[in-house]
């Protein structure tokens, strides 16, 4: 599962020179078959695992620590945020300066879709099968083989068999 980032700079379609400014520190693993669109940005403190098969749309923002499982969809625009500033300590410390929570890992398990525009929020479990609506705000762990949408995602139904 885990390649180097040589094979990782074969995969990616666009500005190349862009991307690997980017991607110089970052902690990334990926699979055979990893494809990203432009411009997805990871944070400097966060890192991905990504299985086979992995697909993930222009524009996405790896804000947390991440693990993709195989044969995954990311649509364009999805982020995986959270677990930023903390917000419990009231007084005299601006929220800015309150230093930064223990990020918690977001899991997507093997064969799941994520809907354009979808936040993923940190820590979530994102079992087998789901499949997220475009739009979704996901805060909470979403079932094997649901559909969810909204804000907050709420499962709508379980996927059929065929």
């Amino acid at each position: 599962m885990i390649n180097t980032l040589k094979y990782y700079r074969r995969k990616v379609q666009g500005n190349l020179r862009v991307l690997n400014q980017k991607l110089q520190f970052k902690k990334i693993s990926v699979g055979k078959d990893f494809f990203m669109m432009r411009y997805m940005f990871i944070t400097s403190q966060h890192s991905l695992v990504a299985g086979n098969n992995v697909y993930i749309g222009s524009n996405a923002n790896i804000g947390a620590n991440v693990v993709l499982g195989n044969d995954i969809l990311i649509a364009s625009y999805v982020a995986f945020v959270g677990g930023d500033h903390r917000i419990d300590n009231i007084g005299s410390t601006p929220i800015m300066k309150s230093g930064v929570e223990h990020t918690r890992t977001t899991v997507v398990d093997d064969n799941v879709w994520i809907g354009h525009g979808c936040i993923i929020m940190a820590g979530v479990h994102i079992a087998e099968g789901a499949v997220i609506a475009a739009g979704s705000v996901v805060t909470r762990d979403v079932p094997r083989d649901t559909i969810v949408a909204g804000s907050p995602a709420r499962i709508l139904r379980k996927r059929k068999l065929d």
